[in-house]
This record gives structure tokens, C-alpha cells and sequence, in this order.
């Protein structure tokens, strides 16, 4: 039997030489931002004012207050790894760093304490700090937190290099602003309140599986973990030890280059490639069914090291600079407004021998099957299926862009787009796809390679949605209603919107509007309207035809 402790303690034992915290491969980075760290020290704050503790009265019969759980791997030595609870005790020792740091004298000797063993020379031990992150961020730890005076150094332009460090460079000197605005009582009661007030409950066990199933069970029961942590629990935690640590610098230092959140994108990704079907809600049995077939070793060799490359190619599309025709193609996909086209593109570019031309006509195939769904309104559960069929036949090596991949968009669907096309374009698609589909008629009238990631894109109207009684658009357009939302009235802008000036007549909303400082506009497609001399029913509709005749060429839309 393994065995299995829990004991309450207060944070000075917690922080004493009994306990020498590591964080082990298989955890998450620390993640706690201002908002987690402010609610920590905002409860402590609640807790002092409620019991009215002063720094006289702390050590008096007071109850405890309780920060919940910690679980460790531990035998009988001090060493401990932490497998729940690194946010927490990262979080306090950054707290009790700023208060050694600004309360300074008798207070910093006896807070130090609780960051740093002192080492015994007849020993033959040297200093160790109390807590030690992974080994990608605990140098930063160590130099800007740890050592004694380090956070008063602290400033929002100290060099990070993962959002770990950005995390706990930012916690520091969100605690030294608030602490700036306590008065000197409070203050100095909050070394004494951490130190012997607050507890955790211990939970250790000297096996790392049964500990590894406790922090299982903690995260079914809504533990506040991404998709990648699991994965990496999982992963590294089934390595051998010998390789462990190898592997996991491998996994970090993905993790780093992507950035935490798009890397947690990654493993939805991933997740779709190895398993070519919607995800189901029990995260528990997708990892199970996928590791049972995929060690942790092939995994991160044959999934996760080339998959982050393609997935880095596909979303940092300007890695593609001297390719003006693929940076045009990914700059558009990433406009689409979901990202459920990527999978079958990470697969692609991953298991196929490609060139320029064979890369472009893939993307160009499933620009379209996206663009399509988009304007249609597929939902989710259609989009599943449909990519679900795309990476299987791409898989079983079928013909991509045969009439029956699944690649290819039905008659059914083209003609409806079409019929979309002729109709009240802007007010019967969303705002993402009608923008999209501007963009994407941009495209094609511009020679070069525009990027589009502009920071702010408008669609707006050259016929006002409300033109005044007296203006000279009613001259034109006697019911403007039956023309105001089509497709040929619209053009992009690269400003706000603005109220005033979207009713000008034609010439002034031109002239003003629709071009920049420069006098020209960021497309294409507006230029298109600035050099007509009048705006009529005639032009308005000469324009749409010539615009739907452009996609239909595009996206072979011909039924």
C-alpha cells in the first residue's frame, strides 16, 4: 500500500527546512496573472480588517485562514515535488520577496527565512532556496524575486523570455504598487499573518503515480489547467527517467517559441490529426485512447516537434517572405473565423512532398472550402465531419482534388453562395464573413501581395444605410433600401466608423472618407469606387457583376 498523508500547517512550517519544493517536467508553467495574484493578497487584506489584527495583536488566539491544497511527491528528506500548488507557493513567495524587500531591517531577516535555507559550512550545505521552478524560468526566479533586494530593481521593462517570467515580473510589481498604498500598520502585520495564520493542507505520498493520480482526479474535479498541461503530464510522465529530462527541454522549448496559448492550440490540432473526429467533452478518454497508441517519446519526435513547425509556418505566415503567393493565401485563411481548416494544412504540410505550386493549389482548394462555410454559416458539427473526412482521405493517400474529395464544395452549396452573392450581402452575413469575403474580392484584384492585418478593418457603405430627405443620393436611388446592403455598395476601410461622414454625398464621402491622408486607400476595392464620377443604380450593379464574376472564377463556382 502506498502510503498517503494530509496534514494541516501553517505557511512558516510550510517554508522551513523540511520542505525543499521543486517543480517537476509533468507541470503546467506558472500562469497566475494580476488578476489571481490581486484576489490572494485582496482576501488577506479582508481577513486582517475582519479580525481586526494589528502587528501587536497577530500572534494572539486567532482562527487560521485557509489557502487550500498542495500535493507532493515526498519520502522522508526535505525534497519535495510539487504536482498541485505551484501557483500558490510561487505566488506567496513573490509576496513575501516584496514585503522582505520594501519592509527592509528585522522584518527582511526574518522573511528571508521563509525564502532561502541557510547552508552549515561544519555541514558542508550550501544556501538553497525554499522553492525551485522548472529549470527554464528559475534563474529569473532566483535573480529578480529570491535574492534579498532583487524586487525592488523590478521595472516593466526587466527583459523576459517565457510568460512564465512575464508572469511573476508583472505579479512583483502589481505587489509593490498596492503595498504602496497600504498604511505602515498593515503593512507590517503581513509577514506575521502569511507566516503563522495562513495554512495549506499537505497532501504527500511518497509514489509519483499515486500522487499523479491524485492530481488527475483534482483536475476532473475542475482544476484550472489547459489542454497541454495534461498532455505533458501524460507525456513526460510516462518517459523513463534517464530521458526525462531531455524531452522535457524539448517540450519547453516549443512551448516558449510558441507561446502558451497558441502551443495549448497546438494540442487541440494534434488531437484532430491523430484522431480525425470531433472532440468529445471527456478529456480523460481522448488522451487515454490516444497515448495508448502513441508513446511519450514518439510523441514529442514525430508529433509535437514537426507539428509545431508547420503550425508556426501557417500562423506567422510572414515566415513565407520571399512567396508573395503563400503569404496572400495564409493571410487570408487566418482571417477565417473559426480555425478548424488548420489541422488538414498541419497534415499536409507535414506528410506530403510539396513545392510552391503544389502548396498553393492545397491551400488555394481549402480557401475555398473554407470561404464557402463561412458565408453559409456551417456550424461547428458540419465543419468536424467535413475536415474529420479530409485528413481520413488524406490519409488512405486519395486524390485531393478529385470531384468526389471531400476537399471539392457541393453544387448545392456553390449555388447558394451565388444566390447570397446577388442578395442583401451585408446584412444577411456576419460580420466576419462579409469582411472576409471583401477581403478575399480584394485579393484578386490586387497584383501584389497585400497583408491584411490592418488593426482595424471597417465594411462600410458608398450608398448611406440612411441618406437624408434633401440629399442628392434620393436623385439617384428612389427606394435605397433595395440597394444600400448589396455587395456592390460595399467597400473596406482601414478607420472607425464614422457617423457624420457616411452620410456625405458621393463626391465630398469620397474625397474625404474613402481615401486616406495620402490620398489613396489600403485597397483595392475602394479605389474602385473613388475613381467612378457618379454613384447610380447602373454603376452599383455593373460593379457586383463584375465582382461575383471574379469569385466565381476563383472559387470555381460554376454548378
Amino acid at each position: 500500500m502506498t502510503t498517503l498523508s494530509a496534514q494541516e500547517m501553517p505557511l512558516h512550517k510550510v517554508f522551513s527546512d523540511d520542505y525543499l519544493f521543486t517543480i517537476p517536467a509533468v507541470q503546467r508553467p506558472y500562469s497566475w496573472t494580476t488578476d489571481q495574484a490581486g484576489e490572494l493578497l485582496d482576501d488577506l487584506l479582508q481577513f486582517i480588517e475582519e479580525n481586526g489584527i494589528t502587528d501587536t495583536n497577530v500572534n494572539q488566539k486567532q482562527e487560521p485562514y485557509f489557502l487550500g491544497s498542495i500535493v507532493l511527491v515526498k519520502q522522508d528528506k526535505p525534497e519535495s515535488e510539487v504536482l498541485d500548488g505551484q501557483q500558490r507557493l510561487t505566488t506567496l513567495t513573490i509576496l513575501l520577496a516584496v514585503l522582505r524587500d520594501t519592509l527592509g531591517g528585522e522584518y527582511a531577516a526574518n522573511i528571508e527565512a521563509m525564502i532561502l535555507q541557510k547552508g552549515n559550512r561544519i555541514l558542508n550545505k550550501s544556501d538553497m532556496y525554499r522553492l525551485q521552478l522548472r529549470k527554464i524560468d528559475n534563474e529569473f526566479f532566483k535573480n529578480h524575486i529570491q535574492i534579498n533586494g532583487s524586487t525592488s530593481k523590478l521595472t516593466s521593462e526587466t527583459s523576459v523570455k517565457t510568460d512564465s517570467q512575464k508572469a511573476i515580473r508583472d505579479n512583483a510589481l502589481f505587489f509593490i504598487e498596492k503595498l504602496n498604498e497600504l498604511n505602515e500598520e498593515t503593512i507590517n502585520s503581513l509577514p506575521s499573518v502569511i507566516a503563522t495564520l495562513c495554512y495549506l493542507v499537505i497532501v504527500s505520498t511518497p509514489n509519483f503515480d499515486s500522487a499523479f493520480r491524485i492530481f488527475t482526479v483534482l483536475n476532473d474535479r475542475g482544476l484550472d489547467l489547459m489542454t497541454s498541461d495534461i498532455f505533458k503530464a501524460k507525456v513526460i510522465g510516462d518517459i523513463e527517467d534517464n530521458e526525462r529530462e531531455a524531452y522535457t527541454q524539448k517540450w519547453e522549448d516549443i512551448e516558449v517559441s510558441l507561446g502558451r496559448d497558441h502551443f495549448n492550440k497546438l494540442f487541440d490540432h494534434i488531437r484532430m490529426i491523430v484522431q480525425k473526429r470531433k472532440g468529445s467533452a471527456n478529456y480523460k478518454e481522448e488522451y487515454n485512447e490516444i497515448f495508448s497508441k502513441i508513446s511519450g517519446c514518439k510523441f514529442i519526435d514525430e508529433y509535437l516537434i514537426p507539428y509545431a513547425d508547420v503550425f508556426q509556418k501557417i500562423t506567422n505566415y510572414r515566415a513565407y517572405y520571399n512567396d508573395p503567393e503563400i503569404v496572400k493565401i495564409l493571410s487570408l485563411l487566418n482571417r477565417i473565423d473559426n480555425n478548424d481548416w488548420i489541422p488538414p494544412t498541419m497534415y499536409f504540410m507535414k506528410n506530403y512532398q510539396y513545392d510552391h505550386t503544389t502548396l498553393i493549389k492545397f491551400l488555394s482548394r481549402l480557401e475555398v472550402l473554407a470561404g464557402v462555410a463561412m458565408i453559409l454559416r456551417k456550424n461547428f458539427n458540419w465543419r468536424m465531419s467535413k475536415y474529420s473526412q479530409v485528413l481520413r482521405e488524406m490519409e488512405q493517400g486519395k486524390d485531393l482534388y478529385s470531384h468526389e474529395s471531400s476537399l471539392e464544395v457541393i453544387d448545392v452549396d456553390k449555388k447558394e453562395v451565388l444566390e447570397k452573392l446577388q442578395g442583401d450581402v451585408y446584412s444577411d452575413l456576419k460580420d466576419t464573413a462579409r469582411r472576409y469575403l471583401l477581403l478575399r474580392l480584394d485579393s484578386l484584384l490586387t497584383n501584389g501581395q497585400p497583408y491584411y492585418d490592418h488593426s482595424v478593418i471597417t465594411v462600410e457603405h458608398v450608398l448611406p444605410q440612411t441618406p437624408k430627405s434633401d440629399s442628392e443620393w434620393l436623385k439617384h436611388f428612389k427606394n435605397p433600401e433595395q440597394y444600400v446592403h448589396k455587395l456592390g455598395n460595399l467597400v473596406l476601410l482601414t478607420r472607425a466608423k464614422n457617423s457624420q461622414a457616411r452620410n456625405y454625398d458621393f463626391k465630398k464621402k469620397k474625397m474625404s472618407y474613402f481615401q486616406s491622408s495620402n490620398g489613396v486607400s489600403s485597397f483595392a476595392l475602394t479605389s474602385q469606387v473613388i475613381q467612378e464620377t457618379e454613384w447610380t443604380p447602373d454603376v452599383l450593379f455593373s460593379r457586383q457583376n463584375k465582382l461575383i464574376q471574379l469569385l466565381k472564377t476563383a472559387w470555381r463556382l460554376d454548378a
